[in-house]
């Protein structure tokens, strides 16, 4: 048909991370307190979802269609890869941060392509790329963990409140 049917998955504070497959086969994890707004099929020239709070994706290569990850106040374009996004309204930074592959993030005036490892912190119009990352620490949400090492107490009880939707 010439006209695209969108859908929204959307995780309340309480609920547990949830898998999605998308129609081009990739795949996505979405965190609690999160949303994710993606085509039934993939059309055109490009596949493009927004997310607001935090989700990894492990994205099905397709050289002829580049897949965007728009996020409030940037976007991922995805040269085939592994990455995790966090993009939480509460959070002082969006981070974007690569397993595998490659990613070119755009984050206000500033732009960059992720190696492996590493982890570009948005704010504003300012980005900052880190080099050494703890996977663990970025992943564990996905399997259903907490992993608060060296984390001060504000970001513990953010997520805290996602996670079991208490104040």
């Amino acid at each position: 048909t010439d006209s695209i049917g969108y859908n929204t998955l959307s995780l309340p504070k309480g609920s547990r991370p949830s898998k999605l497959v998308l129609s081009d086969g990739s795949r996505v994890w979405l965190n609690t307190a999160s949303s994710i707004t993606y085509p039934t099929a993939f059309a055109g020239k490009e596949r493009r979802v927004k997310i607001t709070g935090e989700a990894y994706f492990e994205i099905a290569k397709n050289a002829a269609l580049p897949f965007y990850v728009e996020y409030k106040g940037g976007e991922v374009k995805v040269l085939g890869t592994h990455f995790n996004v966090n993009a939480y309204a509460d959070e002082k930074n969006n981070t974007i941060t690569l397993l595998e592959g490659s990613v070119l993030v755009l984050g206000g005036n500033k732009s960059g392509i992720l190696k492996p490892g590493q982890q570009a912190q948005v704010a504003g119009n300012a980005m900052n790329v880190v080099n050494e990352v703890n996977m663990e620490q970025v992943m564990s949400w996905k399997d259903g963990r907490f992993y608060f090492d060296g984390t001060d107490i504000k970001t513990i009880m953010r997520q805290v409140e996602k996670w079991y939707n208490v104040q």
